[in-house]
């Protein structure tokens, strides 16, 4: 008797969790917050899509059981709460899969997760009605912004997280009032919050002269590095218009990508080549920005991009960055410490250290 009182208990209290769209989904994303917590600890070499094999069996056979609830006052809800956690993991499948059952269910909740595209490096999210093939060719233009970057700086690592796949939340406004910018405040991976005022098309600028496609290569460029610390922006924000720049002019030459940046034509207004002329005659330094700038440019000609990341990447692998929320913040004495390492031979030093001792 006692035996068949237990077996109906745990009978009764199995049905109850299967049932239970709440607690499905919250075991779900909690099963994902933790393994993120547990790569940030100790990232190693594992990249995200290594990740989505450490799910625990649980954590699957709860998604799973989630998509066959068949009716029940909070699974729309818990729909929208399972697809948010998939996302954190760039698990592509199970946010489709919990989007399509969400539309059948609520068509508005599934409008408002908007569509997902995933990449090796990166996913994009799009919101506020941009579909999927906006996405892609989004994707397109970040993923050549990202070969940009490693071609002139070769980072070993752009994510605050080593391994995570970097964000890209973009969404559709009446009107852009905030430009494209760098949102440090999510505890595993870095996102660029990336407004656009056009769903039909992307181009650059737009006709209210916002430069989106140099948004995007500048914002990057505060992904991969902040300097000083929160008090003390030591590159006094010339660092990503620096990179930004640099990135937009270099893609602009490379006819492998001729077609896809047919439309951004931000070049003729942000370019390194501008930048250069502009200071021109400028004392080097980080007193504030316009000396900053002068110093990027000077090292880009002196040295090399390929220096500049090499240093980043030195003070990485020696871990001795500040971290704030994981988000690396580089001392610029530590930096030029690393960029003389990389000099050639000692004539080239020597003029390294004049350009450092500008101030």
């Amino acid at each position: 008797m006692k035996n068949f009182a237990l077996a109906l208990v745990l009978a009764l209290t199995t049905t109850t969790l299967a049932d239970d769209p709440a607690r499905l989904a919250q075991n779900y994303a909690e099963a994902v917050d933790e393994l993120n917590a547990k790569h940030a600890k100790a990232p190693g070499k594992k990249r995200e899509d290594e990740l989505e094999k450490q799910l625990p069996a649980t954590a699957r056979k709860a998604f799973d059981a989630l998509l066959r609830v068949k009716a029940h006052d909070e699974l729309s809800g818990a729909l929208e709460r399972a697809a948010l956690a998939a996302i954190e993991l760039d698990l592509e499948r199970d946010f489709a899969a919990a989007r399509e059952r969400l539309l059948a269910l609520d068509a508005p909740a599934a409008e408002r997760l908007g569509v997902l595209v995933s990449r090796e490096r990166f996913c994009v999210r799009g919101v506020g009605g941009l579909d999927a093939k906006y996405c892609e060719h989004l994707a397109d233009v970040f993923e050549a912004v990202l070969e940009a970057y490693d071609e002139l700086w070769s980072f070993a690592e752009y994510s605050k997280v080593p391994g995570k796949k970097l964000r890209l939340f973009v969404h559709l406004e009446p009107k852009i009032e905030r430009p494209p910018h760098f949102a440090p405040q999510f505890p595993y991976h870095s996102q660029i919050d990336f407004p656009v005022a056009d769903a039909t098309a992307f181009s650059s600028p737009t006709a209210d002269g916002e430069f989106l496609f140099y948004g995007l290569c500048h914002e990057l460029g505060h992904v991969v590095a902040m300097w000083g610390d929160r008090t003390d922006e030591a590159d006094h924000h010339s660092w990503a218009h620096y990179t930004g720049v640099a990135a937009v002019e270099a893609l602009a030459a490379d006819k492998r990508h001729a077609k896809l940046v047919s439309e951004l034509r931000d070049v003729r207004w942000r370019s390194l080549a501008k930048e250069r002329e502009a200071a021109a005659g400028r004392r080097c330094g980080w007193k504030d920005y316009e000396s900053s700038m002068a110093l990027w440019i000077a090292l880009h000609d002196a040295v090399g991009s390929r220096a500049i990341g090499a240093a980043l990447n030195a003070i990485d692998a020696a871990d001795q960055t500040l971290r704030v929320g994981r988000v690396r913040y580089y001392s610029r004495e530590r930096f030029e410490k690393e960029v003389l390492a990389q000099a050639r031979d000692e004539r080239q030093r020597a003029a390294l250290r004049t350009l450092f001792a500008g101030d």
